[in-house]
């Protein structure tokens, strides 16, 4: 008989080791994918714009297939629905009040963070690769650069099916992150009681070596989400949050550039 109330501490928990192992083999894949296969792509003629959200299609698409089989497992062991598991429980006007609160605080301090990364990786001396997409590098502002900045080898304008590509890539970003490394991951943390979301959001954010240079933003967005995870034990809030600052904003601005 199913029950509609998930206890995280009876899902199987796991150790920092386990979790540094699922952590970092999706890690070396985005390194991998990002690293040695885009640029590969790129020296052949691929668009940057092509190539990275074909890229990040296939390999999120197998981390979505992985995190949806573990808890619909776990779901069918701990004798709840997958949605339960899934830590889709609603959420309180209230709560959504006050974590929203806290999320457009912690947005807009990453938005200062943000500004400050060009003149870091300036003082360190380190060059974003290349071959990234533009929307990747702080340095070029995509309302002032000129296009072969922004879409090298590729005119965007009318260029509509590099929209859907972006729509594909970001929404399983979205899924990849807030039920493989929340959903599934947070909960199986219990253990460590109040440092478990700390543990999360850290290791979440060290998940993106393949972008590094983007750290400091990562390292707090990470940590804000995976504490209003913890608090509300529901990822209705951070998935919202995600689909309108990593979602409809980037895919708004790729429309711009397409139909301008």
């Amino acid at each position: 008989m199913q029950t509609n109330t998930f206890e995280w501490q009876k899902t199987p928990q796991l150790s920092i080791f386990q979790f540094l192992l699922a952590t970092f083999i999706p890690s070396g894949i985005g390194l991998i994918g990002f690293h040695f296969v885009l640029p590969a792509m790129v020296k052949n003629g691929t668009p940057v714009l092509i190539a990275w959200p074909a890229i990040a299609s296939v390999m999120l698409f197998g981390f979505v297939v992985v995190a949806i089989y573990m808890l619909r497992r776990e779901a069918k062991t701990m004798g709840i629905s997958l949605w339960t598991r899934m830590c889709l429980k609603p959420l309180s006007l209230k709560e959504w009040g006050i974590y929203l609160g806290i999320a457009v605080v912690g947005l807009a301090a990453i938005s200062g963070i943000q500004t400050l990364i060009p003149g870091m990786l300036k003082a360190i001396g380190y060059t974003i690769p290349a071959y990234m997409p533009f929307f990747l590098n702080p340095a070029i502002d995509a309302t002032t650069a000129s296009m072969d900045v922004v879409s090298p080898g590729l005119p965007l304008q009318g260029a509509y099916p590099v929209l859907l590509l972006f729509v594909v890539a970001l929404l399983l970003n979205i899924l990849t992150e807030e039920l493989y490394f929340r959903a599934w991951m947070l909960p199986k943390l219990s253990h460590y009681g109040n440092r478990s979301w700390v543990i999360n959001g850290l290791l979440f954010a060290l998940y993106h070596v393949f972008q590094l240079w983007l750290f400091p933003v990562l390292l707090v967005s990470s940590l804000l989400f995976a504490f209003i995870f913890y608090r509300t034990k529901s990822i209705w809030l951070p998935m919202t949050a995600h689909l309108i600052g990593n979602f409809l904003l980037s895919i708004l601005g790729i429309l711009f550039l397409i139909a301008s």
